[in-house]
């Protein structure tokens, strides 16, 4: 009990930051291989092909959690054990080795794997190497495309394939993405996905207007353009299906989840004898199908949502099928097949596609229901998922600069695959029951406090001292509370840097004196002073602290490195001139009555009578009228009995009415004034608080905002926005980020591929924003841009306009299978708090790429904080003893690069990629292509060796232009498209060149300087 009131502190008001050891790869078998195309000889070019696809889609928590799927418990909730399903599924395949089947989930596979003894393992080899076995998309789990950032994407779909090439050798290497079930997709993810050396990308949920067109038109395959930097090697085949992921109408035969269609009686003898009508029906049914594709091959998925428990009754049945279709007619040829097979039939087929560039965001099952809602639901795990990505990062690059050296591989990798967990598209979306949401934090705190051994016993390794001092961590200074800092008299900070260049940080501690001073590493003493922590926060009931304030100073760190401050509380006993004059500024605070205006590092900020946001002056002297307000719309309720009953709910939102609801009263703030910063704090309702902070030495504002427990007792539920308005003219546009990567222009109700009708004013306006959303004025030569701590919905719904969805608590479910309402109960059953940051940039459209690109990857690369308690011993000793200033990089890298990965990975090597994070012509100087050495990159040690692979680590980086070729309806493959010059890298030089939007991964072996 402890241990989850311990994770939901962490998670309820989210602001901040025990598997098995693998087991030994068996030796590969001498046997040839039969995992490519050489087994996909069923394709008749002279007949429709339907490929028989058996699968299973095993949600990694959604109802139950993650062990109750697997294991099978709770059968009260769903019939589902996933142990069962592979079980099954081997054995049926070693009966017929015409049978396939395509698995998925990772995760699941993974905790079957330890469990088999060595012959079912060697048997399970032999079905991969035969290509009967076939793993598909291979992640950790099936991510989610909304909520989920690229980096935790390649994380995940990274330690899959490596778990299954570990296993299977290259027959384990998915090449196909299969995202059946997320509810919209991202084009971000079909770029990621042809970076991994990936020949296809299928999926199942398609606009219901698109869906029309494109099945109209015979369209639903496509060739999608991945990006518009990259050019074809970022192009990938996308296959949308038709019927979903679920069997054609009437081949259902799975008895333990609803199915049970009519199975094959096939004695002459029976009165039931059924062959010629199946039969009838089936070739009926395809040929129908086949009218919406553009070659002589369709898929049919032969399986759902945990199907196969009982293999044998699908295998059987579908062995007849197979026999007398292809028995009893001449036009159909029918037979086991997977995607990789598929795609081979259709390549043969030599057909030209339609091409797309946008997104397939947001989706829509029918008119009034816009599946957006999800981007917002659940917003303290969608903050938790980033502090546990962001604590990764940290944990893997400390292991590799503290020598590791894979002596730390288990708790790193309880670590990684919790966060390839919170991935799934019922995960980080959002979109499960209660319970398992409660599950999901309390997995990833148990495997962040894993990951926080590693940190510690690194740390200690570079900070060296003849004494050990562990680095503790506080969990609650996202509630303004921290055991470490509160009452002490001295204490050693050491701020952790995952980022490739310098980084300062404002750093907040709850503390119970005034008087503290901060020491530099270089035991100077610098500014600081003590803030009274606003009375809103701490009323929060998660917290549990006797601190009223908070320390605040500044700090900086090298690129992978840290610095180390010291605390101290100040005496008599120190009080020096030094000290004297950088002893705790005392803040001025106010209640704001009269205008005010605040001077950040460029602009001028103003501020009505009430304290409320009016207008911003630039350097220039323009001014541009910026107003911010807290709304919410009322959520719509309803019983789902038909598209306008749809109600409001974990995925779709739904307003009732198309206009907000304004606060009635007036909003009450005070001011805090130092001389560094200044806040303008500002009451709202009960419900909602915020600080508008302005710092001195920056032009970036910060809302840090409380909302919740979202009030119900009128019975009708809210989504709470924050909106930003302008007199800034926008033409209608909007842009968002994919993934936290590419920035997508949208326009106010339309679609690029299809004449929309607005049926849903608002939640057909929403799109997901990762990192940040922006509004551009071309004629005044400004953008806008808000960077959200978190995954959420955002939209501009008139011009010069911006809003993101914070928070929402609804009272009915929408009937997409939840089967409850999204009414967090929080921590004590009134409703869940929230807090969070924004911040927002006004500049010159020149500017705006520079500034905002920069500071999305340092809000992602959050420093990491941890403590040391020193005892007896004084600061200056500590100074003296220990290591307090180190980095882990030979010099910083260049403005447009970051260091995405750098991990322990086989055999002492490492695993490292490089980013180039500005997109073509985004800016004058930071768009071009740069060019960095491997060879020199590290302080401690050399890289001596590198080989470049696809984006997953598993294949050569030869393995992209070996990727399926496709013709276009734009002429050649790349339809006359941007081509960088990909520059090769040279093993023996070492050094990699990027074009923009460019990632590349290395193995590489290292010695010590």
């Amino acid at each position: 009990m402890a241990l989850i009131l311990r994770a939901l502190v962490c998670l309820v008001v989210v602001g901040l930051a025990a598997s098995r050891p693998p087991q030994q790869q068996s030796p590969p078998s001498s046997a040839p291989l039969g995992c490519d195309n050489a087994h996909c000889n069923r394709y008749d070019p002279k007949k429709l092909n339907v490929h028989l696809v058996p699968h299973t889609h095993d949600d990694v928590g959604w109802l139950k959690t993650v062990d109750q799927y697997f294991w099978g418990s709770r059968t009260d909730i769903q019939k589902a054990g996933v142990q069962y399903i592979i079980d099954s599924v081997v054995q049926s395949l070693q009966q017929n080795p015409d049978r396939k089947f395509i698995y998925v989930e990772t995760a699941f596979f993974w905790m079957w794997w330890k469990l088999q003894s060595p012959q079912t393992q060697t048997r399970v080899k032999q079905l991969v190497n035969d290509g009967q076995l076939e793993f598909i998309n291979g992640g950790w789990s099936m991510n989610d495309e909304a909520a989920a950032h690229y980096q935790s994407i390649v994380d995940q779909m990274t330690w899959g394939h490596r778990r299954l090439q570990d296993q299977f050798g290259q027959c384990g290497v998915p090449r196909i993405g299969w995202q059946i079930d997320p509810f919209g997709h991202s084009r971000e993810q079909a770029n990621l996905f042809a970076q991994m050396g990936f020949d296809g990308f299928f999926f199942a949920r398609l606009d219901y207007a698109d869906k029309t067109k494109r099945e109209k038109d015979r369209s639903m395959e496509l060739v999608w353009l991945g990006s518009d930097d990259l050019g074809n090697v970022s192009d990938i085949f996308t296959h949308a299906m038709e019927m979903g992921y679920g069997p054609p109408p009437g081949f259902n035969w799975d008895l333990a989840n609803g199915g049970g269609d009519e199975p094959f009686i096939d004695d002459p003898e029976s009165e039931d004898y059924n062959v010629d009508r199946i039969v009838d029906r089936f070739v009926k049914y395809a040929k129908s199908y086949s009218q919406v594709y553009p070659t002589n091959n369709v898929l049919f998925p032969m399986g759902t949502d945990f199907y196969y428990q009982d293999a044998n009754m699908w295998f059987k049945n579908m062995d007849k099928l197979i026999k007398y279709v292809n028995t009893r007619q001449s036009e159909v040829n029918v037979f086991y097949s997977t995607p990789t097979c598929y795609l081979h039939g259709v390549q043969l087929a030599n057909r030209t596609f339609t091409t797309k560039r946008d997104d397939f965001f947001p989706y829509a099952s029918d008119e009034h229901s816009y599946w957006t809602g999800y981007f917002t639901s659940r917003p303290a795990i969608k903050r938790y998922e980033k502090v546990g990505n962001n604590f990764l990062q940290v944990c893997k690059q400390l292991d590799v600069l503290s020598g590791g050296n894979g002596a730390n591989e288990d708790k790193v990798s309880g670590l990684r695959e919790w966060m390839g967990v919170m991935q799934h598209h019922d995960a980080v979306s959002g979109t499960e029951k209660q319970h398992v949401a409660n599950n999901y934090a309390l997995k990833l705190y148990k495997n962040i406090e894993k990951c926080q051994q590693v940190v510690n016993k690194s740390l200690n390794v570079l900070i060296g001292g003849q004494t050990v001092v562990d680095q503790l961590f506080c969990n609650q200074l996202n509630v303004s509370a921290c055991p470490l800092t509160e009452g002490r008299d001295q204490l050693a900070v050491t701020l952790y840097n995952p980022f490739g260049r310098w980084m300062t940080h404002k750093i907040r501690l709850p503390v119970t004196h005034k008087n503290y001073e901060v020491l530099h590493p270089t035991g100077k003493i610098q500014w600081s002073t003590v803030v009274p922590i606003a009375p809103e926060v701490l009323a929060l009931k998660e917290r549990v602290s006797k601190a009223t304030d908070e320390l605040v100073f500044e700090a900086n760190a090298p690129p992978l490195g840290y610095n180390t401050y010291i605390l101290r509380l100040k005496t008599n006993n120190n009080d020096d001139n030094d000290s004297q004059q950088q002893q705790p500024e005392e803040p001025t605070v106010t209640k704001i009555t009269d205008k005010l205006s605040v001077k950040s590092l460029s602009n001028t900020i103003m501020f009505d009578n009430t304290g409320a946001l009016s207008a911003v002056q630039l350097a220039n002297g323009k001014v541009v009228d910026l107003k911010q307000k807290f709304e919410f719309y009322k959520a719509k309720p309803g019983d789902n009995k038909g598209a306008d009953h749809r109600a409001s709910g974990a995925y779709i939102m739904r307003t009732d009415g198309q206009t907000p609801e304004l606060y009635k009263t007036p909003v009450t703030s005070e001011l805090v004034n130092t001389s560094n910063f200044v806040e303008v704090r500002q009451r709202v309702t009960d419900y909602v608080w915020q600080v508008i902070r302005i710092w001195r030495d920056s032009d970036a504002l910060e809302f840090d905002y409380v909302v919740g427990p979202i009030p119900v007792d009128d019975k009708v539920g809210k989504e709470i926005i924050s909106r930003w308005e302008t007199n800034l003219t926008t033409s209608s546009l909007v842009y968002t980020d994919a993934n936290g990567r590419q920035m997508l222009e949208r326009r106010r109700d339309f679609r690029p591929t299809w004449n929309m009708s607005v049926t849903e004013e608002v939640a057909e306006n929403y799109y997901p924003v990762n990192s940040r959303i922006a509004i551009r004025d071309v004629k005044q030569d400004l953008q806008m841009t808000v960077l959200n701590d978190r995954s959420q919905g955002g939209a501009s719904l008139k011009d010069g306009s911006l809003e993101l969805m914070v928070h929402r608590r609804d009272l009915y479910d929408d009937a997409f299978g939840v089967g409850e309402a999204l009414n967090e109960p929080g921590v004590d059953g009134k409703g869940l708090v929230i807090r969070g940051k924004f911040w927002l940039l006004l500049t010159s459209l020149a500017d705006a790429a520079d500034a905002h690109r920069d500071l999305a990857q340092r809000i992602l690369s959050e420093p990491s904080l941890t403590f040391g308690k020193l005892g007896s011993t004084t600061p200056e000793d500590y100074l003296k003893k220990h290591k307090c200033q180190y980095t882990g990089l030979a010099k910083e890298l260049p403005k447009n690069v970051h260091l995405l990965t750098v991990e322990q990975w086989k055999d002492s090597q490492l695993l490292v990629r490089l980013e180039h994070y500005y997109q073509t012509n985004e800016s004058r100087q930071l768009s071009k292509p740069v060019t960095v050495s491997l060879r020199d990159m590290f302080a401690q040690f050399t890289v001596t060796e590198a080989r470049e692979t696809t984006l997953t680590g598993t294949l050569d980086v030869k393995a992209l232009d070996q990727r399926l070729k496709w013709r276009t309806s734009d002429g050649d493959r790349d339809g006359g498209r941007y081509e960088p010059n990909r520059v090769a890298f040279d093993p023996t030089d070492l050094t990699v060149t990027l074009n923009p939007m460019e990632i590349r991964t290395f193995i590489v072996k290292t010695k010590s300087r």
